[in-house]
């Protein structure tokens, strides 16, 4: 740490040098890069010849988890409580007396989660040392933290995909047994809603495993694929608002069409869109209350809009509504929630297409899905990144 520079100077250096320190932090991709680059930093910065950086497991116990110019057998077996008595047990752990070193917490939280030691040398500015390696503690416990909650982050979405793929063959057996028992003639009328309630229920969780599957593809995968053919989004939007009447009868879904809704689309992709936007119209709005469709074709691209009359949607959740696991409106009743990727896949399924979403909501004019769509595929669309 001694220095021909002027104080000034040489302060001026480390900042900089803590500032390469915290950029290099930021992209560490793993938590091993992480504590490999803190510990050879430390060394490099305070110009010594010993570092360590331990952190707590489950039982409240340090454990080194890297370290610069020590011993790997001695390392290895240091598992030691975060209490009053850890100076003493440095001690031994760096070969020097405690004049020697400084030791610094990891705070995440509120909560000590780590230590960050090094030897130092006796010509050298203590607190100068100690500010130093304060600094890059609380960097170091920042790269930390954000490390942890992006493996969290993957390891949830990967989790979410694999059940979600498991999930489908026995679902899909009980929709198939609910559609034989609801053919059979001799059925009584109790046993006839207990099987029509199967199928619902389970039609309604297929549709949140694609959901599940779809936000995992886009997420971590390579993107929602897309498969172009050509189509008419009037018959796409008639097919399904015809299963949606269906499925709602006591429900009003008014359709209007005005000019050409042929282009080349992923027909399956798109219908589920449709699909999507219709479900949350109709569940969010009141049962007396109609829910309007108007499609229209100009000569590049064909919008659809999806309007009904329920609750609007807050000025603090409207900028959020595409995010994953966001909801325009509260959910009571646990039979009505979903798990909050349906507008997050719209807007992915939308994207792929090289089209546009948009929604508007008042507590007067109700709330509009509009989605326009170019009649082509935009240059290079093949999925949804």
């Amino acid at each position: 740490m001694t220095s021909s520079l002027h104080p000034d100077e040489q302060r001026a250096t480390l900042f900089r040098k803590l500032t390469e320190v915290s950029r290099a932090l930021t992209y560490a991709v793993s938590l091993e890069d992480v504590l490999r680059l803190t510990v050879d930093r430390a060394a490099e910065l305070l110009a010594t010849d010993k570092a360590v950086l331990m952190l707590t497991n489950r039982e409240g116990l340090l454990s080194v988890r890297a370290a610069f110019g020590l011993d790997r057998a001695l390392t290895e077996r240091f598992r030691e409580p975060l209490d009053e008595t850890l100076l003493g047990r440095l001690e031994g752990l760096l070969g020097v007396d405690a004049s020697r070193f400084l030791s610094v917490p990891l705070v995440v939280g509120g909560a000590v989660t780590g230590i960050l030691a090094v030897t130092v040398q006796k010509d050298v500015e203590a607190s100068e040392q100690e500010w130093l390696l304060s600094a890059l503690a609380d960097q170091a416990a920042v790269a930390l933290e954000k490390t942890r909650l992006d493996q969290a982050a993957q390891f949830r979405d990967r989790l979410i995909g694999i059940v979600s793929h498991d999930l489908r063959n026995p679902i899909g057996a009980m929709l198939m047994s609910a559609n034989v028992l609801l053919r059979r003639d001799e059925l009584d009328e109790r046993t006839i809603k207990v099987a029509a309630r199967i199928k619902s229920s389970g039609e309604r969780a297929i549709r949140l495993i694609r959901d599940l599957l779809d936000y995992t593809q886009a997420h971590l995968g390579p993107g929602i694929p897309i498969e172009r053919r050509p189509a008419d989004l009037h018959v796409i939007v008639g097919q399904v608002v015809d299963e949606m009447q269906a499925a709602h009868p006591e429900r009003r879904i008014e359709v209007r069409r005005e000019g050409d809704g042929r282009g080349e689309w992923d027909i399956d992709r798109l219908a589920q869109v449709v699909e999507n936007l219709l479900s949350n119209a109709l569940k969010y709005s009141p049962p007396g209350t109609p829910v309007t469709i108007e499609l229209t074709g100009t000569a590049a691209s064909v919008q659809l809009v999806i309007h009904n009359h329920g609750e609007s949607i807050s000025a603090e959740r409207l900028p959020h509504i595409f995010e994953p696991m966001q909801r325009g409106i509260q959910e009571d009743s646990y039979a009505d929630r979903s798990v909050g990727l349906g507008l997050y896949v719209v807007r992915h399924l939308v994207d792929a297409h090289g089209g546009r979403v948009a929604v508007a909501s008042s507590s007067t004019a109700g709330t509009s899905f509009t989605v326009s769509l170019p009649r082509r595929s935009p240059p290079g669309a093949t999925m949804c990144a």
